[in-house]
C-alpha cells in the first residue's frame, strides 16, 4: 500500500506540471505596461533598421537603377529577420553578444557596398544588386532581429516568477517569441509607407544625401548600442567620409572629377533630389553635355565651341526633336499647316528632361507649360541647359497635377508631350487609360499628343501601351514611329513615340506637312530628325514574346503590378544600354 500511494502521488505531481502555470500568468498580466514598452523598444529597433535598409539600398540605384537594385531586397530582408527568430530562440548566450556588433555591421556596410561597386560591370544588374544585399542587408537585419529578439525574451522571462526552467521555457519564453516575430513581421510590412514618405521628404531638403542620412541613423545605433569594436572601423570610416567622393562636399567633388576624367568625363554640378541622384556631366573628348538620373540619362546636347551663339543647342538623341512633331501633324485632307495658325496656341509637356522639346516650342512662340516632379531637374535643364525662362513651371507630380486641372481649370492644349521615362523603366501610373483619357480631354477639338515610350519593344508591355492607348484615343488617328530602324537582336530596346489626335474635328487618319526652314531653328539634327520616319503598324509589329497574362490587358491603378516582370526586363535591358552610352566607371562614381 505505501508503494502505490508514492506512485499514485508521483502520477498526480506529473498531472499538476502540466497543467498551465497560472503564476506564470498572472506575473504577465502584472507587468503588461513594462512587457509593452519593451515590444515597442523592439519595434523601433527593427524600424530603425529597415528604414535604415531603404537608405542603404537607394545607395544602388545609381550603379544599377532603381528597379534592379531593389530586385531582391524585400526577399534578402525577411530572410534574414526568419533566420534572426530562430537564431535568437536557440542562442543561450546574452544579447550584449549580438548587440556590440549591431553599430560596426551598420557602419562597415557603405565601405563594403563602394567595393562592390567596383565589380557592378563583372556582376551585372542582377548578380549585383544580390550580393550587395547579402553582404550588406543581411548581416545587418540578422544582428538586428537576434539583438531586439533576445532582449525582448529575457525582458519577458526576467518577469516570470523564479521557478522551474521548464515551466519559463514552455509558457513565458514561447508568448515571449512569439510575440517578437509578430513585431518583427508587423514591423517589415508596416513602415514601409511610413519610411516613403520619410524618404521624399529627406530628398526635397538642399542637404539631403544617401551617405549623410545613413552615417546619421547609424548613430542611434552606437548610441543605444556601444562597443570598443568601433574602433576598429574608426580609421576606414574616416577615410570614405574624407576622401570618398559619395558626399556632397566640394572635397569630395574634386575628388570625383580626378576620377571622371580619367574616363573623359568632367562633373558640372550634382544633387540627389526627389527621384534620383541628379548630376550634369560634360564629355570632354567628343563635346556634349548630358544630364544623368540614378543610372539614366534624362537628355544631352552638343556644346557650341566658345563664342558661337547659336538659337538653340543641338540634342544629342533624336526622340526629342521626334517629338517636336505634333506641330507637323494635320488632317490626311490637308496639305498645309494647322488652321487658325495665326491664333496663339498652347502646349503641356509632361516631363521635361533636359528640356529639348519644351525649349523648341517657346522658340516657336507657343505658351508651354512644363510639368515636372522633380525641382532639380528643372533647375539644372534651366541653369546648365538654357530652357528659357518664359514658360509655366508646374513642379508637381502629373496625377495630381491632371486631377486639379480636371477640377478647378478649363484650360485645354493644342499640344500635349507625354515624356515620362526615368530610372530604367516607365512609370506605369501615367500610363493608365485613366491618365490618359485625362490628358485627351484637356486637348483641344483638334489638339495632338505624342507619348514617347522607352523600353524593350519585344516585351509585352509595349502591346499593353499600345492598346491601352488606342482604348482612349479612336486607332484611325493614331500612327507610330521608332526612334531607329529594327535590329536583328532579342532585345530591341528603342524609343516609340506615339502620335494621335483627338479627332473630335476631321476624325480620321493624319499626315506630317512637309517642314519648312523656321520648323529647323537652324539646327541640323532637326533638319535630319524632326520629320518621324520608322513608322510601324501596331497590329503586325507586337507583340513578338506572348504573355497569356497581359495578352489582352488594358493598363489601370489596379492592375500595374501584373506588368512587374516585363518592367524588371526592361530595366536591366536598358542598364545595358546604358553601359555601353558611358563607361562602367562613370556609374560607379556618384
Amino acid at each position: 500500500m505505501p508503494n502505490n500511494k508514492r506512485h499514485t502521488t508521483s502520477r498526480q505531481s506529473h498531472k499538476s506540471d502540466t497543467k498551465p502555470d497560472r503564476s506564470v500568468w498572472t506575473s504577465i498580466r502584472s507587468n503588461v505596461r513594462q512587457i509593452t514598452f519593451s515590444i515597442l523598444k523592439a519595434y523601433f529597433l527593427i524600424s530603425l533598421t529597415l528604414f535604415a535598409l531603404e537608405v542603404l539600398r537607394s545607395t544602388l540605384d545609381p550603379v544599377y537603377g532603381s528597379i534592379p537594385a531593389s530586385r531582391y531586397q524585400d526577399s534578402v530582408t525577411l530572410a534574414a529577420l526568419l533566420v534572426s527568430c530562430s537564431t535568437y530562440a536557440f542562442w543561450r548566450g546574452s544579447d550584449q553578444v549580438w548587440a556590440k556588433y549591431l553599430a560596426v555591421v551598420a557602419l562597415s556596410a557603405p565601405t563594403v557596398q563602394i567595393y562592390l561597386f567596383r565589380y557592378s560591370e563583372q556582376l551585372g544588374p542582377s548578380a549585383g544588386p544580390l550580393l550587395a544585399s547579402l553582404a550588406t542587408s543581411f548581416p545587418l537585419t540578422l544582428v538586428s532581429g537576434v539583438t531586439a529578439g533576445k532582449r525582448l525574451v529575457t525582458k519577458i522571462e526576467k518577469m516570470l516568477p523564479k521557478d522551474s526552467y521548464q515551466k519559463k521555457r514552455l509558457s513565458g519564453g514561447m508568448l515571449a517569441h512569439i510575440l517578437n516575430a509578430a513585431v518583427c513581421l508587423i514591423a517589415y510590412f508596416e513602415p514601409k509607407v511610413g519610411s516613403r514618405i520619410l524618404g521624399d521628404w529627406l530628398r526635397t531638403q538642399v542637404v539631403y544625401s544617401r551617405s549623410g542620412v545613413y552615417y546619421l541613423l547609424t548613430l542611434f545605433y552606437a548610441l543605444l548600442f556601444p562597443s570598443g569594436y568601433l574602433l576598429f572601423i574608426v580609421i576606414p570610416l574616416l577615410q570614405s567620409m574624407l576622401f570618398g567622393s559619395y558626399f556632397p562636399f566640394p572635397y569630395a567633388n574634386n575628388q570625383l572629377n580626378t576620377t571622371l576624367h580619367k574616363h573623359g568625363y568632367s562633373l558640372v554640378a550634382r544633387q540627389e533630389s526627389k527621384t534620383g541622384y541628379i548630376s550634369v556631366l560634360d564629355n570632354i573628348n567628343d563635346g556634349f553635355r548630358v544630364m544623368r538620373c540614378d543610372h539614366s540619362l534624362l537628355g544631352g546636347e552638343w556644346i557650341p565651341p566658345h563664342g558661337h551663339a547659336v538659337k538653340l543647342r543641338e540634342p544629342i538623341y533624336a526622340v526629342f526633336v521626334m517629338l517636336e512633331a505634333v506641330r507637323l501633324v494635320v488632317p490626311e485632307t490637308e496639305n498645309h499647316q494647322r488652321q487658325g495658325n495665326n491664333r496663339q496656341e498652347n502646349a503641356l509637356v509632361i516631363g521635361l528632361g533636359i528640356g529639348t522639346t519644351p525649349s523648341a516650342l517657346i522658340a516657336h512662340g507657343i505658351n508651354t507649360t512644363i510639368v515636372e516632379i522633380d525641382p532639380v531637374v528643372h533647375a539644372f535643364a534651366t541653369r546648365y541647359f538654357n530652357l528659357p525662362s518664359n514658360h509655366t513651371p508646374i513642379i508637381q507630380d502629373a496625377v495630381a497635377f491632371l486631377d486639379h486641372n480636371q477640377h478647378q481649370n478649363d484650360e485645354k492644349y493644342d499640344y500635349i508631350i507625354h515624356d515620362v521615362f526615368t530610372g530604367g523603366a516607365e512609370p506605369l501610373h501615367l500610363f493608365t487609360a485613366k491618365f490618359l483619357q485625362g490628358l485627351r480631354e484637356m486637348l483641344k477639338p483638334d489638339g495632338v499628343i505624342a507619348i514617347n515610350y522607352a523600353g524593350n519593344l519585344n516585351l509585352p508591355l509595349t502591346t499593353a501601351i499600345i492598346r491601352t492607348t488606342l482604348s482612349v484615343f479612336p486607332p484611325s488617328s493614331c500612327r507610330f514611329f521608332r526612334e531607329e530602324p529594327p535590329k536583328d537582336k532579342a532585345a530591341d530596346f528603342t524609343n516609340l513615340v506615339l502620335f494621335c489626335r483627338k479627332g473630335e474635328k476631321n476624325p480620321g487618319r493624319f499626315h506630317f506637312r512637309p517642314p519648312t526652314s523656321e520648323d529647323f531653328l537652324g539646327s541640323q539634327a532637326r533638319e535630319v530628325h524632326l520629320l518621324p520616319r520608322h513608322e510601324v503598324d501596331a497590329h503586325l509589329s507586337f507583340p513578338r514574346e506572348r504573355d497569356d497574362k497581359t495578352e489582352e490587358m488594358i493598363i489601370t491603378n489596379s492592375n500595374v503590378h501584373v506588368f512587374a516582370t516585363t518592367q524588371m526586363q526592361s530595366a536591366v535591358g536598358h542598364w545595358g544600354v546604358m553601359r555601353q552610352v558611358m563607361p562602367g566607371r562613370v556609374w560607379e562614381n556618384w
